[in-house]
């Protein structure tokens, strides 16, 4: 990609100009205060969307007087020409000249179509050009001052690793839900060992047999009438326990007409409680962009008061930079930021109100889920009243055909003999004692057969939970592989091609031209934490400054070669803090950059526009 002109409308401090750019060396020269970072900030601007500067939104750029601004790039790329606009109100317009008339291709508000369609045709991404291609001024001194993992996440990102990083990590917290998970299963398992053999059959059926014998031995002595009037009188208490369950039922159902009601019900409020899912997710990121506001608020109130109280002095010059105060430009700023911070204390009443709304919606949510506890309880207290009638009713079933067997119906009085003539009472004793053995043992079968089942669906449970497990395992090996694969693909060229620039420059061998060897590994170091000079390790961090911004400047040539750079260069004012000796070495690697690729470069420096003689000069001055 050749940069060709820059085109500018309401954009920054410009109202409408355009600036053209030369292959090889463009040097953007004047003093501060002139407008050269507006240019850098317009042609990232134009290809990414988002100002050069992070976390700064768009609408802060444009010109303070205008509604809206416009930067635009005219630039040749596979041999055709194209203009690509872009406004800060989102607007995006790429045209191409076709037979020397302008064509439109692409012309969309939407962020996603329009950052897919830039890297799918001129492979523009956002990140990449931040660290490969733009050196914005204080970046090296920020990106060094950073953590070693911050750097290696800044670096995943490139490498496009980040989302492969992000899927392992939402495998982990699967696993991790997974593993917890199983730890139940286990011990639920545990607390469900018994032995599975009904060891009591053989027991009730030897009962039953001498029930039998003991029944026909006492109605044998006290005629059918005693017998039958024991059976009513069951018949009576089944009755009654039978009314209790389904009183007990209806209590459960109170406020339903049914159970398929308190069903629907609670599908009703399970679905209500899905839709409601991300809640949390989205209060926590209003929580973040309202103390993000709050921060930015702050911070723009500051700089106003430290420029008010500039130009309400009487110091002529700046404390810090010591440039002359031009009380006009200052009050300029001082309103676009007090215009700016009017804006963030809007966005941050809407923040709040949103906040209100979602804590609100999150509290509603919670109170549905208390009541589908309510309801999932009365659901399983009615289940068990029902298995309980039913057993019930197949016993008092069974009575009841006795009793139609010997001629008694339903409400029938009972015989009026009964066992007060019988003269055998511990047979009766007897009977009774069988019968309560004969209860107990049943009801342990019942028992059994529960936890049986129960046993049996935790099996299932934990035979899914290990599956599940070594799917996750293996979808993790299977990433980390995937990463180290790109990682040896992308990070050892990228060494060589450091390597290449670093012994080229000669930074760190005494003297130009007395040899050594310098190394350093990306893949170990994770971006530059310490480098080896002729078998030692140095740390970077106590590397001198300049020679910190020579081995960045390496280092994204390097990483621009290997994951492609679009074809130019970008440094906002590279020698600022460097002596005369660096600015010398500076203005050579700009030179020797310029061998292969277009370099644009701001500077208010005379050495500098003295080293770089013979570079398409664009003159800057605060009156233009």
């Amino acid at each position: 990609m050749l940069l060709e002109r820059i085109r500018l409308k309401t954009f920054g401090c410009f109202q409408e100009q355009d600036f053209d750019l030369h292959d090889g060396i463009n040097l953007i020269f004047g003093p501060n205060f002139s407008g050269k970072s507006t240019l850098v900030n317009a042609i990232f601007f134009t290809l990414t969307g988002k100002p050069i500067v992070p976390r700064v939104d768009a609408s802060a750029i444009k010109n303070a007087k205008a509604y809206s601004g416009t930067a635009g790039l005219q630039f040749i790329a596979n041999s055709e020409r194209y203009q690509l606009y872009r406004a800060t109100g989102r607007r995006t317009l790429l045209r191409s000249e076709k037979n020397g008339a302008w064509q439109v291709l692409f012309d969309d508000k939407r962020i996603r179509p329009t950052e897919a369609m830039l890297q799918e045709r001129f492979g523009i991404m956002h990140e990449q050009l931040a660290l490969t291609t733009f050196l914005r001024e204080g970046e090296i001194f920020e990106f060094l001052a950073r953590q070693s993992a911050t750097r290696r996440d800044i670096l995943h990102t490139l490498l496009g690793i980040d989302r492969l990083i992000e899927v392992r990590q939402r495998f982990i917290d699967t696993r991790r839900i997974a593993k917890r998970e199983q730890g139940r299963i286990r011990a639920h398992q545990n607390s469900l060992r018994f032995n599975a053999q009904n060891v009591n059959e053989a027991e009730v059926a030897k009962i039953e047999a001498k029930l039998k014998d003991l029944e026909a031995a006492y109605g044998a002595e006290t005629g059918d009438s005693a017998l039958i009037a024991e059976w009513v009188q069951h018949q009576i208490r089944l009755q009654k326990q039978l009314t209790t369950l389904k009183h007990q039922q209806d209590e459960a159902l109170s406020g339903f007409n049914d159970i398929a009601h308190l069903r629907e019900m609670m599908t009703a409020i399970e679905t209500a409680i899905q839709e409601a899912s991300g809640l949390e997710a989205k209060r926590d990121e209003l929580m973040q962009q309202t103390g993000r506001l709050e921060s930015e608020i702050a911070a723009l109130a500051n700089v106003c008061n430290t420029l008010r109280t500039l130009i309400e002095s009487d110091e002529q010059h700046c404390p810090t930079c010591y440039q002359q105060v031009e009380r006009d430009v200052v009050q300029r700023i001082i309103d676009e930021k007090a215009a700016e911070k009017s804006q963030r204390s809007a966005e941050l009443e809407a923040h709040k109100q949103s906040l209100e709304t979602e804590t609100q919606e999150l509290k509603s949510r919670r109170d549905l889920e208390q009541r589908l506890q309510t309801l999932q309880a009365l659901s399983m207290q009615f289940q068990q009243r029902a298995e309980d009638i039913d057993k019930i009713q197949t016993e008092l079933d069974a009575l009841t055909l006795r009793l139609n067997e010997r001629g008694v119906q339903q409400g029938d009085r009972p015989p009026s003999d009964t066992l007060t003539a019988l003269d055998k009472p511990q047979l009766k004793a007897q009977i009774d004692s069988e019968r309560e053995r004969l209860g107990k043992l049943k009801q342990e079968e019942a028992v059994r057969l529960d936890r049986l089942g129960a046993l049996q669906r935790v099996n299932r449970d934990a035979a899914k939970v290990e599956k599940t497990l070594l799917s996750i395992e293996l979808a993790c090996t299977g990433i980390d592989k995937t990463i180290e694969a790109l990682q040896r693909q992308i990070l050892k060229p990228a060494e060589d091609e450091l390597h290449h620039w670093l012994d080229k420059m000669q930074l760190f061998s005494g003297s130009r031209g007395s040899g050594g060897q310098t190394r350093v590994d990306l893949q170990r170091e994770h971006l530059l934490p310490s480098l080896n000079i002729d078998g030692t390790d140095r740390s970077l961090m106590l590397l001198s400054g300049s020679e910190k911004m020579f081995l960045y400047l390496c280092f994204k040539v390097a990483l621009a070669k290997v994951l492609g750079n679009p074809g130019f260069f970008v440094f906002d004012d590279p020698t600022l803090h460097l002596d005369g000796e660096r600015k010398t070495l500076m203005v050579d690697f700009i030179c020797q950059l310029a061998e292969e690729h277009q370099v644009v470069v701001t500077s208010y420096d005379e050495d500098v526009r003295a080293g770089l003689e013979g570079a398409h000069l664009i003159e800057m001055s605060r009156e233009a």
